[in-house]
């Protein structure tokens, strides 16, 4: 093997190692929020109409332990 070459092996195994710690670090915790939102409406005599609407907004928080 030519010297390119095995600069070109340990370089990619180099990459290789630093996208694994980085995926390891950035994926150990996450966000996640979820909103529903339900709407209803009721039509009543005249121009006179009812909107009942309710919202929830769900957060989560998580985190990988043990690394």
């Amino acid at each position: 093997m030519s010297k390119q070459q095995i600069m070109k092996i340990v370089i990619s195994v180099l990459i290789a190692a630093l996208t694994a710690l980085g995926a390891a670090f950035g994926l150990s915790s996450c966000n996640v929020t979820r909103t529903i939102t339900t709407r209803s409406e009721a039509w009543q005599k005249g121009d006179t109409s009812v909107v009942i609407q309710t919202k929830t907004i769900e957060t989560y928080d998580a985190s990988k332990k043990g690394l």
